[in-house]
């Protein structure tokens, strides 16, 4: 099974209702643009990925330079880029996705018709963000700086419910 996440107020995933804020404890995967690209071709070739991406949530982000001293500042991305790589992901079995505005065109009924999530971060908030980080570690495609693929923990990530398992989006 892929990572997991604790959500604040006992809540499951079932139970998150879009336009409410939740805080998140657990693991994440870090992807941008360039990561995600060779992400994908990395797989359509039949080779393995550093994580299991069922039941993963991904983080558009990257954390600034520091990261490799544990001070990093990791705001969100713009998820509207990403947005084209969120089908191929969810064939992979990613359950959730954070990132920043809005998604392209059909990918809100995508994450709908597969029950998975798609939450907001909030913009901006790069150093607190990354004072919420408790490790961090490049899995993947470290010549990319830090646009490589990391796996961070985090602890008491708050977080905006954009899109619930129900469908409902709030914007």
């Amino acid at each position: 099974m892929g990572l997991k996440l604790i959500f604040s107020n006992g809540n499951t995933e079932e139970r998150l209702n879009a336009g409410t804020v939740t805080r998140i404890s657990g693991e994440l995967i870090t992807v941008r643009d360039q990561s995600l690209k060779k992400m994908e071709e990395h797989v359509k070739k039949g080779n393995e990925l550093p994580f299991d991406p069922e039941g993963a949530y991904l983080f558009f982000a990257a954390p600034t330079p520091g990261y490799k001293e544990n001070r990093a500042s990791i705001g969100p991305t713009t998820s509207w880029r990403m947005g084209k790589y969120i089908p191929f992901l969810i064939e992979l079995g990613v359950k959730g996705f954070i990132g920043k505005g809005f998604l392209p065109e059909g990918i809100p009924e995508i994450i709908k018709r597969n029950k998975a999530l798609y939450f907001q971060a909030l913009g901006g908030a790069g150093a607190y963000y990354g004072s919420q980080v408790t490790a961090m570690e490049a899995i993947m495609f470290e010549e990319l700086g830090p646009e490589a693929i990391f796996k961070i923990k985090v602890a008491d990530f708050p977080l905006v419910i954009s899109i619930d398992t129900r469908g409902a989006i709030f914007s």
